[in-house]
């Protein structure tokens, strides 16, 4: 027999479900079409068709649009009201706005970061390892969230947590623009071997030759990115 208490129970259950469903959703959704814009698949100014999306996907409309609302509040699509959602297309003064930006925002967050321990120097490590696996294959695009999760774990190692949050929003603006900068294996190569400088700047202490090795990074990412950026 179904009692209130069982009942009151059974819709909080129903409820749960669906909430886990709708985020299990979006977050699939987010990774996808992030995928999809930094393969190329979506180009810049391109606008998005919810329907075939949610078809192709797999998902309904509600984590769609969810997942879509995320992506414009990163930056990486724009909301017109004739259009709908669109993939967000920069402009070569906004992409060196954004270059500028993380240039003087990074060099202070690793300015001020507390030396790391064995433990977040081996997580260093792995992922440029798992980033080294990918240099020579076809399906690399993986790189661009290693490569995102590397800077990542050194930002949070500064006091200057306002400034560390600040560059975690203004990096997804450049998301696609950089996977362009890894296009060539011997631009991704060259990735791996920057953080190899990097974390051996780290492990010596080197402040001078870890804010070099991180700028001349950022430089050749963003030149291999756009050959007429700088």
């Amino acid at each position: 027999m179904l009692t209130p208490d069982l009942l009151y129970t059974l819709r909080i259950m129903a409820v749960k479900s669906e909430r886990v469903i709708r985020e299990t959703g979006t977050s699939r959704a987010i990774a996808a079409i992030k995928r999809r814009i930094v393969r190329g698949e979506l180009l810049p100014g391109e606008q998005l068709r919810q329907e075939r999306l949610a078809t192709e996907l797999g998902i309904s409309r509600v984590p769609l649009r969810e997942a879509l609302l995320v992506l414009a509040n990163q930056g990486l699509l724009d909301y017109r009201s004739q259009q709908g959602f669109i993939v967000a297309k920069r402009t070569h003064d906004e992409l060196a706005q954004i270059h500028f930006l993380l240039d003087v925002l990074e060099s202070e967050l690793l300015r001020t970061l507390e030396w790391p321990d064995g433990k977040t120097l081996a997580r260093l490590k792995k992922l440029n390892s798992q980033m080294a696996d990918l240099v020579d294959v076809a399906d690399w695009f993986e790189i661009v969230d290693l490569n995102h999760e590397f800077h990542s774990v050194l930002w949070q190692l500064s006091t200057r947590n306002l400034i560390s949050e600040e560059v975690q929003r203004i990096w997804p603006l450049a998301d696609a623009y950089i996977a362009r900068g890894y296009r060539n294996s011997s631009d991704r190569k060259a990735a791996v071997e920057f953080h190899d400088r990097i974390i051996a700047a780290i492990e010596t202490h080197n402040e001078a030759e870890l804010l070099k090795a991180s700028s001349d990074h950022r430089r050749a990412t963003i030149e291999g990115a756009e050959p007429t950026f700088l």
